[in-house]
C-alpha cells in the first residue's frame, strides 16, 4: 500500500474516533493494522493475531457486536479474553460483496464509550459500511492506478526496445513517445522529438487527413526535413471509445522495405524437401544429407551440373525448419556483367558513381539479412570479387560501395557452380581460401543419367502437368520402344530437358494414340553426330550456336569483341550474357578459354559438332 492511501485510510479512522469519541482500528486483508487510533496507532504496521475478532471477520466475512459481557463464542476463543480492558466493540468486514479487503472495528475502552456504541449501534454499522464502501473505492482507485503504471512501464520497455523507428503523437501531432532505434534511424536524440510537433520534422503529414479516413491504417511516403531522406511509413490512429487520440507512425528504413518487397515476391517460390521427387536410394541419400545441412548455419556449396535442381535444393534447406518470412535472395553470378556485379551483391552509397541513385542502394547482401543468400554460378565470379566474398564470410560484414561505415549482417551462404572448383583452384581462376570457407557443407546433385530409375517418376509428373492431366502414366502416350529410349538416352540438360521433352510429348499427343520412336524430340532419336548438334541447337539454342560459329569463323575470340559483333549484328547478348553462355559451352567440353590475345577458342569436339551443325543446318 502507497503512503497516500495509508494517510487516507488514517485520516478516515481518526474522522470516526473525533466524531463518535471512541477508538477505531482498520485491519487489511492480511491481517495487518493499517489505520488505529488512541493506543492502537502504534500498532500499525503490525499483524494481528489471528485469534482476534477482527481476524475472524476477515475470514468469515460475517459482522460481531461484542457486549461489555463478551458473552460471545468468537470473543472467547481469543487468548487475551481473560486480560482484555475493551467494554465492547462493533466489527464489520470490509467487502464489496465477492471480496474482503479487510475489517473495521469501533472499540469501546470506558462505559461513557460503550453507552454511545449500545445506543447507536445500528445506525453505527449502516455507518462503518458507508465507510468500508469508501475504503473499497480507494483500494480499487489505488489498485487501478498500480495497473495502469506497470502496464505503461511495460509499455514504454516493448516501445523502446523496438527495432524500427515508431513515434506515437497526441490528437494534435506532439510526439508523446518513440522507440529508441529513432536516433539511429533520423539521426536525432529522442529526447528532441519528445513534446515536439511531428510536422516539425516531417512533410507530407495530415493530421486531419488522417484522422478522417475510415482505414484506421495506410502507408504514406513522408520526407525528413534536416536531412530531405523519404521512408515509407506505415500510420495507425490511436482510437478510444471513438474518439480520435493520436497516431502511430512507423517508419520503414530501406533495406528492410525492400527486403520486405523482395519476400512478398517471392512467396509463391516457396519450395521445400517434400516437392523433390524422386524414389532412387541416391536421391534420397542427398535429400537426408541436405536436411542435416539445413539444421546448421554453415555454409553449404552444391555442385552439379545445368539442370539438375540445385536452387531448387538451395531454397529447400533455406526453408528447412525456418520461418517461411525469412529472406531467401537468389543472384546468378555469371547472369550479370562483371561492372554491375559488385554492386548488386553489395550495394552503393548516394553519389558512389555515375548513374548511381541519390538514395543510395541496398545490395542482396542487406536484402538477405536474418535469412540466406544464394549464389548461383560462384565459380564464374571475377578473382577481386571472390575477395570480397571472402571478407564477409570471415568479419560478417559488409560495405557499400562508396561508403566508409561497414553494415553488420547476419547471412547464411548457399553457393552452387557446374564447375569442377577443386580444378578452377589448381588452374588460378578460383581463390582456395574461398572455396575452403564455402566448402563446409558440400551437396552434390546427381545427373539424370545417374538416376535413371527416377525418370519415369519425373517425366509422368510432367506430363501430368502439361497435358493438364490428361496424361496420367507415360504408358498411355508412348510405345514400349520409345520409353526404353528415354531409359538409353543421356539427357545432358538433366531434368530441365526431360521436362521440355515431356511437354513436347504432351502438346504432339493424341488420345488413343501412343506415340512411336520417330514422333520423339529430334535429340532423342537422331545418330550420335547429329544428336549432339540438335541437343546445341535445341537445349543451348541459337545464341550459343552463334557464339560458337564466330569463335569458329575467327579461330578465337574474346567476350568483349562477341559483344561489340553481336551489338553489330543487332543480337541480343550482352557481354555477361556470352560469358554465362560460353561456361555452359565449357562444361560440354566444346571451348576452352585461354588468357592470351586468341580468348576463348573451339575444342575437338567442338569442330565436330559445329560441322555436325552446318550439316542439319
Amino acid at each position: 500500500m502507497n503512503k497516500e492511501l495509508y494517510t487516507f485510510v488514517q485520516q478516515c479512522a481518526e474522522a470516526i474516533g473525533n466524531s463518535l469519541d471512541v477508538e477505531v482500528t482498520i485491519i487489511d486483508s492480511n491481517y495487518i493494522r493499517i489505520a488505529g487510533t488512541g493506543k492502537y496507532k502504534k500498532e500499525i504496521g503490525k499483524k494481528i493475531p489471528e485469534y482476534f475478532v477482527s481476524a475472524s471477520v476477515i475470514k468469515t466475512g460475517n459482522s460481531y457486536m461484542i457486549d461489555s459481557e463478551r458473552d460471545n463464542e468468537v470473543c472467547k476463543r481469543c487468548r487475551e479474553y481473560q486480560d482484555c480492558d475493551e467494554k465492547g466493540h462493533i466489527n464489520i468486514p470490509i467487502t464489496d460483496g465477492k471480496d474482503i479487503y479487510g475489517a473495521i472495528s469501533i472499540l469501546c475502552l470506558n462505559e461513557k464509550q460503550f453507552d454511545i456504541l449500545l445506543k447507536k449501534q445500528n445506525s453505527l454499522q449502516k455507518f462503518l459500511k458507508n465507510i468500508g464502501d469508501l475504503l473499497i473505492s480507494k483500494f480499487k482507485e489505488t489498485e487501478y492506478v498500480k495497473q495502469l503504471e506497470l502496464n505503461n512501464s511495460q509499455f514504454n520497455v516493448i516501445f523502446s526496445s523496438m527495432s524500427d523507428g515508431v513515434l506515437m503523437t497526441d490528437e494534435e501531432g506532439f510526439v508523446i513517445n518513440c522507440s529508441d532505434a529513432i536516433n539511429k534511424l533520423l539521426r536525432i536524440s529522442k529526447g528532441k522529438l519528445l513534446g515536439k510537433n511531428v510536422l516539425d520534422f516531417f512533410t507530407n503529414i495530415d493530421m486531419e487527413q488522417i484522422k478522417n479516413n475510415e482505414d484506421h491504417s495506410q502507408f504514406i511516403e513522408i520526407t525528413f526535413k534536416n536531412r530531405k531522406k523519404k521512408f515509407l511509413s506505415l500510420v495507425s490512429t490511436i482510437i478510444i471509445d471513438n474518439s480520435f487520440k493520436g497516431i502511430i507512425l512507423a517508419l520503414m528504413e530501406d533495406t528492410k522495405l525492400n527486403t520486405l518487397i523482395y519476400s512478398k515476391m517471392n512467396t509463391h517460390q516457396i519450395f521445400t524437401f517434400d516437392d523433390m521427387i524422386g524414389e532412387s536410394q541416391e536421391f534420397t541419400d542427398i535429400i537426408e544429407m541436405s536436411k542435416k545441412a539445413a539444421n546448421f548455419t554453415s555454409n553449404v556449396l552444391i555442385l552439379g551440373e545445368s539442370g539438375t535442381g540445385k536452387e531448387l535444393f538451395a531454397r529447400s534447406i533455406h526453408n528447412y525448419n525456418k520461418p517461411i518470412s525469412t529472406p531467401f535472395i537468389a543472384i546468378n553470378c555469371a547472369a550479370i556483367p562483371e561492372s554491375l556485379l559488385e554492386s548488386e551483391l553489395f550495394g552503393y552509397e548516394e553519389g558512389a558513381f555515375t548513374g548511381a541513385k541519390q538514395t543510395g542502394k541496398p545490395g542482396k547482401f542487406e536484402l538477405a539479412n536474418g535469412g540466406t543468400i544464394f549464389l548461383d554460378e560462384i565459380g564464374d565470379m571475377p578473382l577481386h570479387l571472390q575477395a570480397k566474398i571472402l571478407r564477409v564470410l570471415q568479419d560478417r560484414t559488409i560495405e557499400r560501395i562508396g561508403g566508409i561505415n561497414p553494415i553488420p549482417i547476419n547471412v547464411r551462404l548457399i553457393a552452387a557452380t557446374n564447375k569442377d572448383l577443386a580444378s578452377e583452384v589448381r588452374k588460378g581462376n578460383f581463390r582456395a581460401d574461398l572455396y575452403y570457407r564455402l566448402n563446409v557443407l558440400p551437396v552434390r546433385m546427381l545427373s539424370l543419367r545417374e538416376r535413371k530409375q527416377d525418370i519415369l517418376v519425373l517425366a509422368n509428373l510432367f506430363l501430368q502437368r502439361y497435358s493438364s492431366g490428361k496424361i496420367s502414366n507415360i504408358e498411355h502416350a508412348l510405345e514400349t520402344d520409345a520409353i526404353n529410349l528415354l531409359y538409353e538416352y543421356d539427357w545432358p540438360g538433366n531434368i530441365r530437358q526431360l521436362e521440355n521433352a515431356m511437354e513436347y510429348i504432351a502438346n504432339v499427343w493424341r488420345k488413343d494414340k501412343k506415340l512411336s520412336i520417330r514422333e520423339l524430340p529430334e535429340y532423342i532419336t537422331h545418330s550420335s553426330d547429329k544428336l549432339e548438334g540438335s541437343i546445341l541447337i535445341d537445349i543451348l539454342g541459337n545464341n550459343t550456336i552463334w557464339i560458337l560459329r564466330k569463335i569458329m569463323n575467327f579461330n578465337g575470340l574474346g567476350r568483349r569483341y562477341l559483344a561489340e559483333l553481336a551489338k553489330e549484328e543487332d543480337i541480343d547478348l550482352t557481354e555477361g550474357k556470352i560469358r554465362s553462355l560460353l561456361n555452359s559451352a565449357e562444361v560440354l567440353g566444346l571451348v576452352e578459354t585461354n588468357t592470351g590475345r586468341k580468348g576463348t577458342v573451339l575444342t575437338e569436339k567442338g569442330y565436330k559438332l559445329m560441322s555436325s551443325i552446318n550439316n542439319i543446318k
